[in-house]
């Protein structure tokens, strides 16, 4: 009888154990708000009658050491850049993000970009207003830091961005869901 006693302390110790250290080291890893959606907006009319369809996706996360990083990816045929390259293409390395309630802000720099005169820190904002997406939530267009190519902007301004800074328009398709 002794032996099974300490055969189920063993056990019970080994899981206490177990359980204090990966509870400690779970907690310490725990992630931060994110981000992420695809769809797309209407945006004017095309020469042959079909709306043009601006087309969206991005996803963030913020770190447990409070980094955040991520990626967008804007395509809007109804804009054809410096060199008449349409669609345009934008592509955001994002670094920023500021949640607030079923809110987000972003910023970012410009990785990739068909027109040359659009390469700064860029922001735009997102609200997620629940399932189905298309219909209900929202995005706005990507803001640049200024209109001078010679400068960059800081992405960590979107911590200064307010609701209401940057329009938002309904996404026509698609889905966007913001973890706080």
């Amino acid at each position: 009888m002794p032996e099974k006693n300490r055969a189920i302390a063993f056990v019970l110790s080994s899981a206490l154990v177990l359980t204090f250290c990966f509870g400690f080291s779970i907690e310490a890893a725990a992630p931060g708000p994110a981000a992420n959606g695809s769809g797309g907006l209407e945006d004017g009319t095309a020469p042959n009658g079909h709306p043009y369809k601006r087309h969206f996706s991005f996803s963030a996360r913020t770190a447990a050491d409070g980094t955040v990083s991520g990626n967008a990816v804007l395509q809007n045929p109804a804009f054809e850049g410096e060199h008449g390259n349409q669609p345009y293409m934008l592509q955001i390395d994002i670094s920023c993000m500021k949640v607030v309630g079923n809110i987000a802000f972003f910023g970012g720099l410009t990785r990739r970009t068909t027109d040359p005169n659009l390469v700064d820190a860029v922001y735009f904002t997102i609200e997620d207003n629940g399932n189905p997406g298309a219909g209900n939530d929202r995005i706005s267009r990507a803001f640049f830091f200024d209109d001078d190519p010679t400068t960059t902007g800081d992405p960590a301004l979107c911590q200064g961005i307010q609701a209401g800074d940057f329009p938002l328009e309904t996404i026509v398709s698609g889905n966007i869901s913001l973890r706080p």
